[in-house]
């Protein structure tokens, strides 16, 4: 490997792929090889990327033996993550694969148990552990300045429904994913307790069926903090992405919408109800073309986790976010998922360092059995 740049392929061509594809050609990396296994996505990539030069690969595998590649990023379906992975795992190419690891906890257990727990194997896209100003919010809650955490809060909204091509096994699996990891890592606690419950807001039309178009997910942990997920593809104003965090000496406040491409405050609140010095603002990148409506939020994240995981596979290092994290995310979106399903049953989850004992715990949550729940 370059110790300037890597050779990058790219295996899976649709919006996130191609929105991974122009972060790094921007960071200078050459993109070596592009894949997808539909045609027509795939000769868009390669006119919107401009990368005639690059090799073109229908499937995994074959990119996988290609010569000329030093790393990958795989933004396939999530149904087919495992299955596209795998051939770059067994030829030690190391992968940069969008979350979650799959769209079926029983398959994300089996594919961690096929792969392993190496922490240098793959990075996750949860990117947002790489955002400037969540990263400041975890700094100043681990710096204690909240005292010790009551309730935290994160709100996900979108503008737009997906478009038909999307796979979905349901909104709270789908969306969930990004702020469960979010205040997994914020809070540094695992579910104990967890529902869920599905809405469908007024006015709204959608090409595909996610069983709702809004979910409310709880949950609280073994230490007594309460929780909640707002979800939702319904905020007529713009993506919308912010987390409260109430603690016994403070309240902290993250994101408030601000628009495009506004301002992203970190706000820290003390017990006389005054701003606290530390109090900070970011800003959102300016990003140019017809972008996501995600990239002006996490644009420089994205940029982060690619510098960082570029790094850390140049020097061997573990990556930041890897397989074992967004496991934990994963058993979480499923309980609520399921819940949900039910009317907003509570299910009742743990965890296990060790991946075989659990898996068991989350069979004996229920979270493995096969069901009707899914998604058309």
């Amino acid at each position: 490997m370059s110790e300037s740049v890597l050779r990058y392929g790219l295996f899976g061509l649709g919006r996130c792929g191609c929105v991974h594809g122009e972060i790094l050609i921007a960071q200078g990396q050459p993109i070596a090889a592009i894949g997808d296994e539909n045609p027509a996505a795939l000769a868009s990539a390669k006119q919107r990327l401009g990368v005639r030069g690059a090799a073109e690969f229908t499937n995994a595998s074959d990119m996988a033996r290609h010569k000329e590649i030093d790393a990958v990023v795989i933004a396939t379906h999530t149904k087919d993550h495992a299955r596209d992975a795998e051939p770059f795992v067994r030829a030690g190419i190391p992968i940069y694969l969008e979350k979650p690891l799959t769209a079926d906890l029983a398959e994300a257990f089996a594919f961690v148990k096929t792969v392993g727990l190496r922490r240098n194997l793959m990075q996750i896209g949860l990117q947002r552990r790489f955002d400037q100003a969540l990263a400041y919010a975890k700094e100043l809650i681990d710096g204690g300045l909240l005292g010790e955490i009551r309730e935290i809060r994160a709100v996900l909204r979108d503008q737009h429904p997906p478009p038909a091509t999307y796979f979905s096994r349901g909104l709270i699996i789908d969306m969930g994913i990004h702020v469960a990891d979010e205040v997994l890592w914020l809070t540094g606690e695992f579910p104990r307790v967890v529902w869920g419950r599905m809405f469908n807001a007024k006015n709204y039309q959608s090409p595909i069926d996610e069983g709702g178009n809004t979910a409310h997910v709880g949950f609280t942990t073994e230490r007594g903090t309460i929780c909640r997920l707002d979800l939702s593809r319904t905020h007529a104003s713009g993506y919308n992405n912010e987390t409260y965090v109430i603690g016994t000496k403070g309240t902290l406040h993250v994101g408030r919408f601000s628009g495009y491409p506004g301002q992203i405050p970190v706000e820290l609140w003390t017990e006389r109800g005054s701003l606290h010095p530390r109090s900070k603002n970011f800003q959102m990148a300016e990003c140019a073309g017809n972008c996501a409506e995600f990239q002006p939020r996490f644009q420089k994240a994205f940029e982060r986790a690619h510098r960082q995981f570029r790094e850390a596979a140049k020097h061997h290092r573990d990556f930041a976010v890897t397989q074992a994290e967004v496991l934990d995310a994963q058993v979480l979106v499923e309980a609520a998922h399921r819940s949900a399903a039910r009317g907003g049953v509570d299910y009742f989850v743990a965890r296990s360092e060790g991946l075989e004992a659990y898996r068991q715990l989350c069979r004996d949550s229920k979270l493995l059995e096969e069901s009707a729940l899914r998604s058309s």
